[in-house]
């Protein structure tokens, strides 16, 4: 089975736009115990059963790039080569502060697959936003073609969306 950790605010916010949750993995229980607390003391019967894995690493949700649907050649990528080839040279040290960033918290899978992302995107003529909330301060997601914000242009600390 393969599991995805839920935050808190993800799944509250899910169940009041009428998901259905039964089963989650997540590092977070407070606002579930609270939730299963009024479905006992208002007699509704939508508890939720959780599990709080013994290793709460982020590899539940970066790490495990071999049950990710990509091509073996993104699989195979050097992203920090691949990101510095996109960097202009006078931006280099900020891709390598940014770069260290996603490394640190195992993200750099997941650049690999938003590289896939939106080649597929490009290659399948579809479109997709300017840029949304804080990914826009990512310098690396700019020269990826996440969105279309330039965040050195103006002057967004990419530690905004890294936080």
């Amino acid at each position: 089975m393969n599991e995805i950790i839920v935050n808190e605010n993800d799944l509250v916010e899910g169940l009041l736009r009428g998901k259905q949750a039964k089963y989650i993995v997540t590092k977070e229980t407070d606002k579930i115990d609270t939730y299963n607390h009024f479905c006992t003391l208002f007699k509704f019967n939508d508890h939720i059963d959780y599990e709080t894995p013994a290793d709460t690493s982020d590899k539940y949700t970066y790490n495990d790039v071999n049950n990710w649907h990509m091509p073996e050649q993104y699989r195979q990528l050097n992203i920090t080569d691949y990101i510095l080839n996109l960097c202009p040279k006078e931006n280099t040290d900020r891709c390598i502060a940014e770069l260290d960033e996603f490394k640190q918290r195992g993200m750099l899978p997941m650049l690999k697959f938003l590289v896939y992302m939106v080649a597929t995107l490009k290659d399948n003529n579809i479109l997709w936003g300017v840029g949304r909330g804080s990914s826009v301060s990512s310098y690396i997601l700019y020269l990826i073609g996440v969105h279309k914000i330039d965040s050195i242009k103006y002057n967004l600390d990419y530690k905004e969306f890294l936080r």
